[in-house]
């Protein structure tokens, strides 16, 4: 019995068009699986670099409040030990600074009179989280006129 060549022909292609069509499906669902996997890979690497950025911005703000109280504590014409606290800024950074009186020698011994030590802390809580990003200088100070 002889088959009709051009009935093989079309059977063999309706065969490959049923199957290339699952196979189509498969790769679109392998393509949306790649693509989602990643989407969350940059959404993730988005989010921390964006908490980095803020971190960064946050410690400049702090450390700029720090370097403007110890300018403004360490250039007052006179010096008395004491403790100052500076008003929150708008930023929600708080700063204190503490001036104390230390006794110094020279290598030959010699005290160094009216010398200060002058201490700065600033602060930004962050409430969310509960943690502190706080920072510290200090600094010593030769004040003539002080008594």
């Amino acid at each position: 019995m002889k088959t009709n060549p051009s009935f093989t022909n079309e059977r063999r292609i309706r065969f490959s068009v049923r199957h290339s069509h699952g196979f189509a499906l498969l790769e679109i669902i392998l393509a949306m699986a790649l693509f989602s996997i990643v989407a969350v890979g940059m959404t993730r690497a988005l989010d921390q670099i964006a908490q980095t950025t803020k971190s960064s911005r946050q410690e400049a703000q702090v450390l700029r409040v720090l370097e403007s109280v110890l300018a403004e504590v360490a250039h007052q014409p006179e010096l008395k030990p004491r403790t100052v606290s500076f008003p929150k800024t708008a930023d929600g950074i708080d700063a204190s600074a503490s001036i104390e009186e230390v006794r110094l020698f020279t290598q030959d011994k010699v005290e160094l009179d009216k010398m200060f030590r002058i201490r700065v802390e600033a602060w930004l809580a962050d409430g969310a989280s509960k943690r502190q990003l706080k920072r510290q200088m200090e600094t010593y100070v030769y004040s003539p006129v002080s008594p």
